[in-house]
């Protein structure tokens, strides 16, 4: 039985890798079948397409496992990135490593006057490895290089904006912090001479701290006494208890985790609610009331024309 021409190059191509077998291979069947001279060159020309493309991705592979192999970069030490205690530390000028979605990252952090930017090193590592640098990555894994460094110089910003260009899910937050070593909780990100800290939420969600200590000031500088609370009634803020003192507060510690609309005491949001509606049902009436003189004065201006 006569094979068609497709049925004829994939037996070719699975029979080896080797172009001097896949040859081989042709020629016999082409007697086997034979085959005319315009067949065979057009099995040729496809053979010589799939034998670069097929080099072309042995080499992008073996570029690949360059970043995972390398150990110094311009003459210094490529450092995994690692959190001790919580606290996660980068040096200008140095370059890290981190190993997530299937690629490693080889980034250097640069200074930055208001925080460290991690970049991928991709130019560097063309450079040492005497390859275009386009060849070291795939698009689609450059892509996955460049999100992980935005994240973490994202974490040397005090904004503690995730995601400017990117976005993450929860599960890619938690899995990212913990393979560094944070773990939830506060922690604390050094760079370029700065400190920053953030708060990693148990349900994979950072804030800056600034966000937080806007929680934390909501309890210390609103009176409780306005939305309907009295002396000793109790707030329970993720688990832990307060009581309300004689001036209407409660006393937080001043690194207190607290989220307005995050596991908060149903009752104070409640309250909370209500008190205001009823500020801007009240605000609405004044705006109302006003509008009323405004009306009557427009009207004791008109009558006093006509009298004139």
């Amino acid at each position: 039985m006569k094979l068609n021409n497709f049925s004829l190059f994939r037996g070719v191509m699975n029979r080896g890798a080797s172009k001097t077998n896949m040859l081989s291979t042709m020629k016999q069947l082409s007697q086997y079948n034979q085959l005319s001279k315009g067949t065979m060159k057009k099995l040729y020309e496809k053979l010589d397409t799939v034998e670069i493309s097929l080099a072309s991705r042995q080499q992008q592979v073996t570029n690949q496992q360059a970043p995972q192999s390398i150990t110094t970069l311009q003459g210094q030490k490529i450092q995994e990135i690692q959190a001790k205690n919580n606290v996660l530390e980068f040096t200008d000028g140095a370059n890290y490593r981190f190993n997530y979605n299937g690629v490693a990252a080889v980034m250097k952090s640069y200074y930055h006057p208001s925080s460290s930017i991690l970049g991928p090193a991709i130019s560097d590592m063309g450079d040492h490895f005497g390859v275009e640098a386009s060849s070291i990555f795939s698009s689609q894994d450059f892509k996955k290089v460049d999100k992980i460094a935005e994240f973490f110089s994202s974490l040397t910003s005090k904004s503690g904006l995730i995601g400017a260009r990117y976005s993450y899910s929860s599960e890619e937050v938690l899995e990212m912090c913990k393979s560094v070593g944070i773990e939830p909780g506060w922690f604390t990100v050094k760079s370029s001479g700065e400190s920053v800290k953030h708060y990693l939420r148990k349900d994979e969600k950072i804030f800056a701290e600034r966000q937080v200590e806007d929680g934390c000031n909501a309890f210390m500088t609103n009176n409780l006494f306005d939305i309907g609370y009295k002396q000793g009634e109790k707030i329970t803020i993720r688990e832990t208890t307060y009581e309300v003192d004689e001036t209407g507060h409660i006393q937080l510690p001043q690194d207190a985790p607290v989220f307005l609309s995050y596991n908060l005491d149903p009752v104070y949001s409640e309250r909370q609610r209500l008190a205001t509606i009823k500020e801007n049902l009240t605000k609405a009436q004044q705006l109302k009331g006003e509008g009323q003189s405004l009306i009557r004065l427009n009207i004791a201006i008109r009558l006093i024309g006509m009298e004139i």
